[in-house]
């Protein structure tokens, strides 16, 4: 295949990543809760609630455990990746978060689809990727709050560009936001519209093979339409990352 590109040089941590798979979604957390419950005596009238409300107690405390657990998962940036938590804490060790990244993260978390975000692991996978290519036009496709265009943006020459391709109006400002506090805005064109539209826009101004890498993190129902497009965008020998792409 003439996009992907493969390093002998890859440390541990990013090797670990890449060859499990860059962002696999973390199993959802499952909770099973049940309270006994019998046939109510026949003295009963109406049958005594509180089975029920047993039950009702303990499903809420169950709801509220997988949400704390969500949080906490997505506040350390854990997508397991397949690993036991061993591994995954040894991984997680050996990667270089810098700052602004981190703070984006633990915002991340306390908002609703957080598990949404890639790992600091595929962050600096990605990162690493671009480095390696020598890039200096990258595509973005589904940025949610920024986390990965952020670590391009980052690894980016300061003459490089990155089109970060949006169309949630809230994740994008929060996205700007630590752009700015990173100091890479300049080197990111936010595209807040559909994102096949952006890229068939992108062609429309001519800038046909004029991209050396691109990163897919959206709708996995438009992974095929948004691979025929990023095929005349990026260059013979750029390299083209899709997320989820088993799942």
């Amino acid at each position: 295949m003439r996009r992907w590109a493969v390093s002998p040089f890859l440390p541990p941590a990013a090797f670990a990543a890449a060859t499990l798979g860059l962002g696999v979604a973390p199993p959802q957390a499952r909770t099973l809760a049940s309270a006994a419950t019998s046939r109510p005596l026949a003295h009963c009238s109406p049958p005594c609630p509180r089975p029920r409300r047993l039950c009702s107690s303990a499903s809420s405390a169950a709801s509220a455990a997988t949400t704390a657990l969500a949080v906490e998962e997505a506040r350390r940036g854990r997508k397991q990746l397949g690993m036991d938590p061993p591994l995954y804490d040894y991984l997680l060790s050996n990667v270089r978060e810098h700052p602004v990244l981190r703070d984006l993260r633990e915002e991340t978390a306390t908002m609703r689809g957080s598990q949404m975000q890639v790992s600091p692991a595929q962050a600096q996978l990605l990162a690493m990727l671009v480095q390696i290519l020598g890039a200096e036009r990258c595509i973005e496709v589904g940025v949610y709050t920024g986390y990965s265009s952020l670590a391009v943006a980052l690894a980016l020459p300061e003459s490089g560009r990155l089109v970060a391709c949006e169309r949630d109006e809230r994740c994008l400002e929060v996205a700007k936001k630590y752009y700015q506090l990173a100091g890479v805005a300049h080197k990111v064109d936010v595209k807040h519209a559909l994102a096949v539209d952006s890229l068939r826009s992108l062609l429309d101004c001519g800038e046909a093979s004029s991209y050396d890498f691109a990163f897919v993190d959206a709708d996995k129902r438009m992974y095929e339409e948004y691979f025929e497009l990023l095929l005349k965008l990026v260059r013979v020998g750029g390299l083209i990352v899709m997320d989820n792409v088993l799942s």
